[in-house]
């Protein structure tokens, strides 16, 4: 697809994003915001200021896929690292790695994936019932590693209800041709009395090098190596058990889960990941068990992760080792006239330790404690918000005799107007600090899947964070939508500068500090322009833009996304569903030091939904078509975009059935 289509098409984005937002008619109430589990005291998306999306249902299943970066790329706000086809993590308003947390069920994952984005994030998908974003500070519940914004990974491995008769779960099968993928999964719950049930799930995800529209690189057309990306097969192995007790004055629950995989890393120098996890979870509540509470709730998981870095030769070159553990107590008082708030502690640690060839990092332990509050005030069509968390964290390497602690602070506050049903208008300020990590501050060596030598600086300072939103959102009706604008200033941003020399034939990675500012915009909207009885057509589309500058040299900060957008149709029956999109994003001229240009892309997928017994909808069968013009594009996320395009023509089939 020509640049010059693509820049003929963005305003016709924009004016299908924002036509449908100034349409004030009041239409049937048809849709409600959702509730979101990862939002403080069970705020929807009407009443939160800062940007989320919410995936589920249909709309998940339209994404899913093999690592959590490729199935939330695209949507407002969010881009991906996209380092071959076994790992991706989300970038979210321009921020990854450390700054931006992911959780499984409200707890952090335990992997290694913030130390590099050739690291997989360990939270099985296959059994993923929910996704929930928070674009923007999320620090005063999750910590300062969510500076950037929060990801959670829902799934039913702890059970929270009784099935409703005796046995419930699902099921799903799915084949892609684009790497001859073949994934599944199956899990299912049994009620062993009227207090007690049990689950256990197990998935799988096969797939072959991906296709693409020819050569991945300049050494591939050398090579002759055309229509793939070489050393980007995936193998996926997972399985859970989980147990809950759920009772009138609380609740019970715990699971214990193993996940492996083993993928490729393409490049110059390609290696095979083969990575594992054993993990326990746990929850427990009770319901009013003060005079002055309404719940005590209390989160922990437990993981032993390891994964080996495997050369061509079959070596077992590195292997990274960590053990971690956290714990989350949150109690919720009750209101105090129009007052509702939570109080909470959370702590944690991480032993990390990599030996062999590309042990980049010395090991560390990483220790941190933390305090937070935040209330809520409801009056009129008014809500107000304001929260505060204080941390210690303390970053021990003690084979190198150093050791650093800090104490980050925030303060968030945030008011929200509802000027008329099922319309709101926010602002948000917060002022947020996050504690330098482990690799940023003691890295030391050659990094091969990143093509470069990292050196860390051990006299980082803390960053702070003052950060300004506005929004506007529509939830009810046949017409919906949202803006966000927002400005974040940096000061001592940390990030890895590549400074143009060179050690060991690798690029040098300098961590190092500046002051930067990032702006953007994300608009998104829908519109239902004809329904009848069991009948539905709607239009949607979105457009996401950030900015972020070194403010210090007056420079471009690296991996930043372009401006990305989407266009979609929809028609849905009681029997059938039909989507047709088209998603890109545009050319990246704004390039970091010493970083090149990317060119822009878009793709047009396609999927149709089968529900054979309209009366039934928990049996569904789905053909796609994803990238239907075999478009080539390069993902300007990715450290890796000039060795691995995007994924090139696919057609996908798969069912799935809940009982």
């Amino acid at each position: 697809m020509s640049s010059a289509f693509r820049h003929r098409l963005l305003p016709g984005v924009s004016l299908l994003v924002l036509l449908p937002a100034a349409v004030l008619a009041q239409e049937k109430p048809v849709t409600l915001a959702p509730v979101l589990v990862t939002a403080p005291l069970g705020a929807s998306q009407e009443d939160l200021v800062e940007g989320s999306t919410v995936l589920q249902g249909e709309a998940l299943d339209r994404r899913r896929a093999a690592t959590l970066g490729e199935v939330l790329d695209g949507t407002p706000g969010v881009a991906a690292t996209q380092f071959g086809a076994g790992a991706s993590r989300p970038v979210i308003r321009g921020q990854g790695g450390p700054r931006v947390r992911v959780m499984q069920n409200g707890v952090d994952t335990f992997d290694a994936s913030t130390l590099s984005p050739d690291h997989a994030v360990m939270a099985p998908l296959g059994g993923a019932e929910r996704i929930e974003v928070l674009r923007g500070p999320a620090t005063l519940l999750y910590g300062s590693s969510a500076i950037g914004g929060v990801v959670n990974v829902i799934d039913g491995r702890i059970p929270d209800a009784m099935p409703k008769n005796g046995t419930s779960g699902n099921a799903r099968l799915e084949y892609g041709s684009g790497a001859h993928e073949t994934n599944g999964f199956a899990s299912v719950n049994a009620a062993v009395s009227d207090r007690f049930v049990v689950h256990g799930e197990a998935g799988f995800l096969d797939s072959d090098d991906y296709s693409i529209n020819g050569y991945a690189s300049n050494a591939a057309r050398a090579a002759g190596i055309k229509g793939r990306v070489d050393n980007t097969a995936v193998e996926n192995r997972n399985g859970a058990v989980g147990a809950s007790y759920l009772g009138d004055a609380g609740y019970a629950g715990f699971s214990l889960t193993q996940f492996n995989s083993y993928y490729g890393v393409p490049g110059d120098d390609p290696v095979r990941i083969d990575m594992r996890q054993n993990r326990l979870d746990g929850k427990f509540g009770l319901y009013e068990p003060l005079s002055f509470l309404d719940e005590l709730r209390l989160k922990f998981g437990y993981a032993n992760y390891v994964h080996d870095e495997i050369e061509a030769t079959g070596a077992r070159a590195t292997r990274f080792d960590s053990e971690s553990w956290e714990a989350r107590l949150e109690a919720e008082h009750k209101p105090l006239g129009a007052i509702r708030g939570v109080i909470g502690l959370q702590s944690g640690r991480r032993d990390l330790t990599a030996t062999g060839e590309e042990a980049f990092i010395t090991p560390t332990v990483t220790d941190s404690n933390a305090l937070f509050v935040l209330e809520r005030h409801e009056t009129g069509n008014w809500l107000f918000s304001l929260g505060g968390r204080i941390e210690h964290v303390d970053v021990e390497a003690s084979s190198l005799g150093r050791s650093r602690d800090f104490t980050p602070a925030s303060l968030s506050g945030s008011a929200t107007y509802k000027f008329l049903p099922g319309y709101a208008t926010g602002l948000s300020l917060s002022r947020t600090e996050r504690a330098p990590t482990a690799e940023e501050l003691y890295s030391d060596g050659s990094h091969l899947a990143t093509q470069s030598y990292e050196i860390g600086n051990a006299a980082l300072s803390k960053e702070s964070a003052l950060h300004a939103e506005l929004s506007l959102r529509k939830t009810d009706g046949d017409v919906t939508g949202a803006a966000n604008a927002y400005v974040t200033r940096f000061q001592d941003y940390i990030y890895g500068r590549f400074t143009g020399a060179q050690q060991n034939n690798l690029n040098e990675l300098q961590y190092s500090q500046t002051d930067a500012l990032f702006r953007g915009i994300e608009l998104e909207s829908g519109w239902i322009f004809w329904r009848t009885a069991g009948y539905a057509l709607k239009l949607d589309g979105r457009i996401d833009y950030v900015r972020a500058d070194d403010t210090g040299s007056n420079t471009s900060l690296p991996l930043i996304p372009p401006v990305g957008y989407g266009l979609g149709f929809n028609a849905d029956s009681e029997a059938i569903g039909f989507r047709l999109e088209l998603a890109g994003r545009m050319d990246q001229d704004r390039a970091g030091v010493n970083e090149s240009r990317t060119e822009g892309y878009a793709v047009l997928n396609t999927t149709l939904t089968w529900r054979p017994f309209s009366e039934n909808r928990n049996l569904a069968l789905q053909l796609q078509g994803r990238n239907l013009t075999d478009e080539e594009g390069r993902n300007h996320t990715s450290m890796l975009k000039n060795f691995a395009p995007i994924r090139g023509r696919e057609v996908r089939l798969g069912g799935s059935i809940v009982f």
